[in-house]
């Protein structure tokens, strides 16, 4: 019985460590930026007038924090746009009656960030914008 009871305290501290490790670190400010910016971007090519609005506001935002040149940017832009030229789109399957089947705009452009040709613009553009985060 102690055997077990030891057994399961020390699966208890394993778990927390490892929720610990996951959830209390912050993200570092380029990666957000560079994220954000690229969901930013994705929001303004929405049909919904809102939603551009948002985009146009985040991405705004990010530009006018200055960390960088605009320039830089750019790939994260063309990426976005290409994968939105692919039109895919998040759908939610709703169970009402009649069921239905809805486009997820956000969740779709919370998501394109994880699209392997905007991942990897994301990395290129944060391997540039590194050293002015530094400041």
């Amino acid at each position: 019985m102690r055997v077990f009871l030891l057994l399961l305290l020390g699966l208890s501290v394993i778990g927390r460590a490892a929720q610990a490790h996951t959830i209390g670190a912050p993200r570092p400010a380029v990666l957000r930026d560079v994220e954000g910016y690229a969901i930013a971007v994705c929001l303004v090519h929405q049909a919904e007038p809102y939603l551009k609005d948002q985009g146009y506001a985040w991405g705004g935002a990010i530009i006018q924090r200055g960390k960088a040149p605009i320039e830089v940017l750019t790939p994260i832009e063309d990426a976005v746009k290409h994968e939105i030229a692919k039109g895919y789109m998040a759908i939610i399957h709703v169970d009402t009656n009649p069921p239905e089947d809805k486009a997820a705009p956000i969740l779709y452009c919370g998501e394109i960030i994880d699209t392997p040709s905007v991942r990897a613009a994301i990395q290129k553009t944060i391997s540039k914008l590194k050293p002015f985060y530094r400041q």
